[in-house]
């Protein structure tokens, strides 16, 4: 099971992934995510994958597509990974209220 949670604050776009995201749950992830982002053209997104039980290979495809969809619309992806191992190398934020300083609206 994958729960979203997403805020908007300041321009920024948050999403929380609770669960896993995996082959039953990466059509969740597209509906609920992607396509709010593509469909509204939010510029600033922050994933937070920190509550992530798990994630398959397939899941972390889907936000490398993420990734690419936001640089295309010239936006800025924005992601927390904490302990998720799988995503150490795409990661760029420590927490992620540090995106406050890094995006200027």
């Amino acid at each position: 099971m994958l729960k979203v949670l997403m805020e908007f604050r300041k321009g920024i776009l948050f999403v929380r992934l609770f669960g896993v995201l995996d082959d039953k749950t990466i059509e969740t992830f597209k509906n609920e995510v992607k396509e709010v982002i593509i469909k509204s053209g939010i510029r600033y997104v922050v994933l937070n994958t920190y509550n992530l039980d798990g994630i398959t290979k397939e899941g972390v495809k889907e936000i490398r597509v993420l990734k690419k969809i936001m640089k295309k619309m010239d936006g800025e992806f924005f992601l927390f990974s904490g302990e998720v191992k799988e995503l150490k190398s795409l990661s760029n934020l420590e927490n992620e209220l540090k995106v406050f300083e890094r995006v200027v609206i």
